[in-house]
């Protein structure tokens, strides 16, 4: 990979849901004393989830004591659904994206990471197409909020553990981000999630299919048997091809670690995991190198 291209996607982040437990200012901390310039704050059930009503002035005072910058935030997907086909689940769903956006740009972030719909949603093949076009709407309401911020969205691809089946191909979310055409909207890229529950993935191709539009990553390792947000280096990823691959479409944003801290949910040994992280994610910066 030649050098300037390197230096293009060398920008490393990290989710704090690698601690989502533990309070934010804490892991915000540890985040920076491992040397990470990127941060991405989770906000499902906790950090900053906006039911909880965070006090966003104290924490963009931290960050910018901490001299970290957020990337992107983590928006809800917990009892969350932008597919609803009931109305006033969907419009609720909206009210806390917007919000989640709100605290995105209050921060100074850049990026708000959203779900095409609830993992715990789950309907008839009768109701796919429905919920498919009530996603479109919802996607078409948010990208003209985030234009109003100055702020962009990324949609995320879930992995294939049942219930709705749209978005798990990244092909699929790749077309209808393209169809609604607002340059704030983007994709965001779960390496992990291309493999889970799918007897064949073609990592590259995903890659591929994003495009232009790929704004965000969500960088972890699996097995594909499960959602493992292990290390890079630890699972069936081909990490060198995946660099070549992001040079090959001109990727410039930031590589986000979203791994795993603990125990029970890795199922392995997570000790000094953030510096792990980061030794791991500079093996997979060199290994693009030709």
């Amino acid at each position: 990979m030649p050098m300037e291209s390197m230096m293009r996607i060398s920008r490393v982040g990290i989710s704090t849901w690698v601690y989502f437990w533990r309070p934010l200012t804490e892991v915000l901390k540890d985040i920076v004393e491992a040397t990470y310039s990127y941060v991405e704050i989770w906000a499902d059930k906790t950090h900053l989830d906006p039911i909880i009503s965070p006090d966003l002035s104290a924490v963009k005072h931290l960050l910018n004591s901490l001299h970290l910058k957020v990337h992107s935030l983590h928006a809800p997907f917990s009892g969350v659904n932008i597919a609803s086909l009931d109305e006033e689940e969907r419009k609720n769903s909206l009210e806390l994206m917007k919000k989640s956006m709100e605290s995105c740009s209050e921060i100074e972030g850049e990026v708000v990471i959203i779900h095409p719909f609830s993992t715990e949603t789950s309907g008839d093949d009768q109701s796919y197409l429905r919920a498919k076009n009530k996603t479109e709407d919802s996607l078409c309401t948010l990208a003209t909020f985030a234009e109003k911020l100055r702020i962009k969205l990324a949609v995320e691809n879930p992995p294939n553990i049942g219930g709705w089946s749209f978005g798990i191909e990244m092909a699929e979310l790749s077309k209808l981000v393209s169809q609604i055409n607002n340059p704030h909207l983007g994709l965001c890229l779960d390496t992990g999630h291309s493999f889970v529950g799918r007897k064949s993935a073609d990592l590259s191709q995903d890659v591929f299919e994003c495009g232009k539009n790929l704004i965000a990553l969500h960088i972890q390792d699996t097995d594909g048997e499960k959602d493992r947000h292990w290390l890079p280096g630890q699972g069936i990823i081909n990490w060198a091809q995946f660099m070549k691959d992001l040079a090959s479409i001109d990727y410039q944003g930031v590589l986000t670690l979203e791994i795993s801290g603990s125990p029970e949910f890795a199922e392995r040994n997570v000790d000094h995991i953030l510096p792990k992280a980061m030794e791991s994610i500079k093996n997979v910066l060199e290994s693009g190198y030709p």
